[in-house]
């Protein structure tokens, strides 16, 4: 895999998420004094606390989760966030591993992954054997370019989802570990599909597209196993049924950047800059669009067109467009020292300037 590929798969990385798991439990813990309005903790970042608290604390871990249930299905996810951490506070533990997922939850939600992952991570510490604690660490890790330690957690999620069915011979490390797998409604899809990423960043794109495709099998709907098996394709070389997944994908989510962005992707290396544009339209403003082509055609060693496409988007913005100057210029510096010709898919170090992967929000 070229330098600039596995650069490009870091910075952009797949959009999986792991579904909000709202539990409630009753227990017997001890009442403490959770009403102390200078309210600070690691894991808060919303809104100053001192306007949050009710008029009566809870008297237990599992109520504040309650509550913190209720306010999260409110869309108040400040609240939700401070009554789940205020259950941290009990003494007794039970169930604090729930609300430290729902926390996780709520960051990765927010895009602040290092919180989410702190969450998590406690959250597995406390109880290892849960499948989609597992899966969420992974996810998180994945995200934060820990790719070693994702894929462990991933494993251990999807392990312990094929013990569920007392599936003992699947290897991960079989040539057929694909068609071992057993999966259901109820199996962590997160998990294969973040997976399966990492099948993708190791250039095996072959078992990447037949655990898209098992995930596909059970939610034949999956925005992130459709977009993520499309750009599979058009890394692997397969344009025509990269072409297929991505425009099915925009069928089914019309405002899809991922999606749309990798049909243009599609289109500009088959040199089909007018569809292209049409593609890339639908989700970003023309300039942006023509930028774009200009980029990409550029590293596809089409220097005229790209010179062509980069001027055209600085002429259609209606500010000082800095991209797109600056890609001009390293486009004419290339087409001065290359002939115009179509050069291979080893890109060098060049970065990529759409979105890709989706491993989460």
């Amino acid at each position: 895999m070229t330098t600039f590929k596995k650069k490009t798969y870091q910075f952009i990385l797949l959009s999986i998420l792991a579904p909000l798991i709202l539990l409630g439990c009753a227990s017997n813990e001890e009442t403490v004094d959770t009403t102390n309005p200078n309210f600070d903790h690691e894991l808060y970042d919303g809104k100053a606390t001192l306007g949050l608290n009710g008029d009566f604390p809870p008297a237990s871990a599992a109520e504040a989760i309650a509550r913190g249930d209720q306010a999260y299905r409110s869309k108040d996810t400040d609240l939700a966030l401070y009554e789940y951490i205020r259950a941290l506070n009990f003494p007794v533990q039970e169930n604090i591993d729930q609300a430290y997922y729902k926390i996780g939850y709520i960051h990765q939600q927010r895009g602040n992954y290092e919180l989410a992952q702190v969450a998590y991570n406690r959250a597995v510490i406390i109880k290892g054997d849960n499948i989609q604690y597992a899966a969420a660490l992974g996810i998180i890790e994945l995200k934060q370019g820990e790719q070693k330690n994702a894929e462990k957690q991933l494993l251990r999620s999807i392990r312990m989802d094929q013990q569920r069915f007392n599936n003992e011979k699947w290897e991960p490390t079989q040539p057929d570990f694909v068609q071992q797998l057993k999966i259901n409604q109820t199996s962590p899809l997160n998990a294969y599909i973040a997976y399966a990423v990492i099948k993708d960043l190791n250039a095996r794109h072959t078992e990447a597209q037949a655990l898209y495709q098992a995930c596909l099998r059970i939610n034949h709907k999956s925005r992130q196993a459709l977009t993520n098996l499309g750009y599979s394709y058009y890394l692997s070389g397969d344009l025509k049924q990269a072409e297929m997944i991505n425009r099915r994908a925009t069928t089914i989510y019309q405002t899809d950047k991922r999606a749309w962005s990798n049909l243009g992707l599609v289109y500009i290396r088959s040199k089909r800059y007018s569809d292209a544009l049409d593609a890339l339209q639908n989700v970003m403003p023309v300039a942006e669009a023509l930028n774009d082509i200009g980029y990409f055609t550029m590293l596809e060693g089409d220097y005229e067109a790209a010179v062509s496409y980069l001027e055209r988007a600085i002429n259609a913005s209606p500010t000082y467009y800095a991209k797109a100057h600056h890609n001009l210029k390293q486009a004419k510096k290339r087409q001065i020292a290359s002939p115009p010709v179509k050069l291979t898919n080893k890109w060098g170090n060049e970065q990529s300037q759409a979105t890709v992967y989706s491993v989460g929000n």
